[in-house]
């Protein structure tokens, strides 16, 4: 006899949608998933995270949040403050050039320093947290495409998971074990500094909702073939 396969439950089926959106966009590993409770607010959920010291998903959460622009900002403060501190590993001159190309994207986000952040991260690795951080800037732009082709444009939230990995990479590159875990602390209490300013976590979460399906909207117009001109 056949055993019918069994279909895990949705976790976040019980959340409106624009939170449902932004917990399955930060995809929280066992342990997050444990603390979910759909009657609470996301902002309840996030500090249950940090109490129980759970920060890979609360930082993923918060990356999850962000605009693009915001999020790359954080990351690139959380790489170069891990360049810096006691146990880090020191930046070399690709790792620099990197963090110097990203902040230039930073304050200036056009397509010139979109690709120069890009290629300074491909020298200094894309293994790497600012090699990371300079994909993220090159994905939060118009096109993938070389710049004297026609624009293609990335997919909706293709920088995110990057900006989540490098700061998780950003703080676990410490040689000193004890200092992983209030890294990770420190880089959130940094990232839940902008979602403050965006509002709070309520306000943040409905933006980043509205901006996606703005953005998924426009690539689904964008990549879609033109109709076969009826003969």
């Amino acid at each position: 006899m056949t055993i019918p396969p069994v279909i895990a439950p949705d976790p976040f089926a019980a959340y409106p949608p624009a939170s449902r959106w932004l917990l399955e966009r930060s995809a929280p590993d066992e342990d997050a998933l444990a603390l979910l409770d759909p009657r609470q607010p996301i902002e309840t959920l996030y500090n249950a995270w940090i109490a129980k010291e759970l920060f890979p998903a609360a930082l993923r959460l918060i990356a999850a949040v962000l605009p693009a622009r915001e999020s790359v900002w954080w990351a690139w403060v959380s790489a170069r403050h891990a360049t810096q501190v006691v146990g880090g590993a020191a930046a070399n001159a690709d790792v620099h050039k990197t963090l110097a190309s990203i902040e230039q994207w930073i304050v200036r986000p056009d397509d010139d320093a979109r690709r120069a952040a890009w290629d300074a991260g491909t020298a200094a690795g894309m293994d790497t947290p600012v090699g990371m951080i300079a994909a993220a800037v090159f994905l939060s732009g118009n096109s993938v495409a070389p710049a004297n082709l026609a624009p293609v444009p990335p997919p909706p939230g293709a920088a995110m998971p990057l900006v989540a990995g490098a700061i998780l990479l950003s703080a676990a590159s410490n040689q000193k074990a004890e200092q992983i875990m209030p890294t990770m602390s420190a880089f959130a209490a940094q990232g839940m500094e902008i979602v403050k300013r965006l509002g709070g976590w309520e306000p943040a979460v409905q933006l980043a909702y509205d901006t996606h399906q703005r953005l998924d909207h426009e690539y689904t117009r964008a990549t879609t073939p033109a109709p076969t001109p009826a003969r």
